[in-house]
C-alpha cells in the first residue's frame, strides 16, 4: 500500500511539473497584435510603384528627387511572407514581414534597410514605406509611394 501511495505522489508530482511548463511555454509564446494582424492581411497583394522621393543632405548640400515608375512597377506582398519586386525591368525576390508597426525587406538584394520602413500610409487602396537615415554628415530620407 506504501509503494502505491508513493507511485501516485510520483504521478501527481509529474502531473504538476507538466502543468507548470506548459503554461511557462504559453506565457512566453510571443502573440501577435491584432493591429500588426490586420497591416499583414492588408499589404497582402500587388501594389504599383507610383514613384519615389528622395530628400539628401551630405555636408549640408541639399538635394530633392522624384522618380516616377510604370505600371509595369510593382511590389507584390506574398501571404507566405515572401515578395517579389519588379523595377525597371529588373526583378528582385526576398521576404517581408511587419514587426512594431515596421515593414522589414530581406533577402531581396536591393532595398534590405535593417531599420526597416515605418508605413504612415496603409489603406486599401494607397501604401507608403518611408525610411530615414541620419549620421552627423549625411541625412537620407526616403518615400516610396505605391497604388492599387
Amino acid at each position: 500500500m506504501k509503494s502505491l501511495n508513493n507511485i501516485t505522489s510520483v504521478k501527481k508530482l509529474c502531473q504538476i511539473a507538466v502543468f507548470i511548463l506548459l503554461a511557462a511555454v504559453i506565457i512566453s509564446c510571443k502573440k501577435v497584435s491584432s493591429v500588426q494582424l490586420a497591416q499583414q492581411q492588408q499589404i497582402i497583394g500587388k501594389w504599383s510603384i507610383k514613384n519615389a522621393i528622395g530628400s539628401y543632405t551630405v555636408l549640408g548640400s541639399n538635394r530633392k528627387d522624384t522618380t516616377k515608375y510604370t505600371a509595369s512597377d510593382y511590389f507584390n506582398f506574398k501571404a507566405d511572407g515572401s515578395l517579389t519586386i519588379v523595377e525597371t525591368n529588373t526583378t528582385y525576390k526576398g521576404n517581408w514581414k511587419i514587426n512594431n508597426n515596421k515593414l522589414y525587406i530581406t533577402n531581396t538584394g536591393y532595398i534590405d534597410y535593417a531599420s526597416g520602413f515605418d508605413l504612415p500610409v496603409l489603406t486599401a487602396t494607397d501604401l507608403q514605406l518611408y525610411y530615414t537615415e541620419t549620421n552627423p554628415t549625411n541625412t537620407l530620407e526616403q518615400k516610396l509611394n505605391l497604388y492599387r
